[in-house]
């Protein structure tokens, strides 16, 4: 049997803010978009993701989702480049190890495990576990905000 294809399903509450981050910020490209523009599908590095808005029908389901990437050890490096260089705000978290955080404007989560735990010239001092977990603790994004 071959392997199965799957993408990981973001709920957002406004579809377009979101393409423009996802593109603008953090560098994915655009595969396809439905013909109303609510569902759509970034993909950056070979990790594709969906993204669905809400809208109405169920305003409370955007900004809680979380996908788990790992990295093997030949891809750390374009990956901290390319967050280095686009300015991509992130944080460290302690997750059964160290692990990059970055969060989209509705606080949906990208979790990285980088090859040997290397966050050269990334992200904040580590948070405590809790707060990655727990949303009332989470800092605002700020889809603008360059790294310093």
């Amino acid at each position: 049997m071959a392997n199965l294809y799957a993408r990981s399903v973001f709920f957002v509450a406004d579809a377009d803010r979101s393409l423009r981050h996802y593109t603008e910020q953090l560098g994915f490209s655009l595969d396809w978009a439905s013909k109303d523009g609510g569902v759509f599908q970034v993909s950056l590095f070979g990790f594709e993701l969906i993204l669905n808005e809400v809208g109405d029908r169920a305003p409370t389901r955007a900004g809680h989702g979380r996908v788990f990437i790992g990295l093997e050890d030949d891809q750390g490096d374009p990956v901290r480049k390319h967050i280095a260089d686009r300015g991509i705000r992130t944080h460290r978290a302690q997750w059964g190890r160290p692990t990059l955080v970055i969060r989209d404007v509705d606080d949906n989560e990208l979790f990285f495990w980088m090859p040997d735990d290397d966050f050269t010239g990334l992200g904040q001092p580590a948070l405590e576990s809790s707060a990655v977990t727990e949303s009332t603790k989470r800092e605002p994004v700020d889809s603008g905000a360059r790294r310093t």
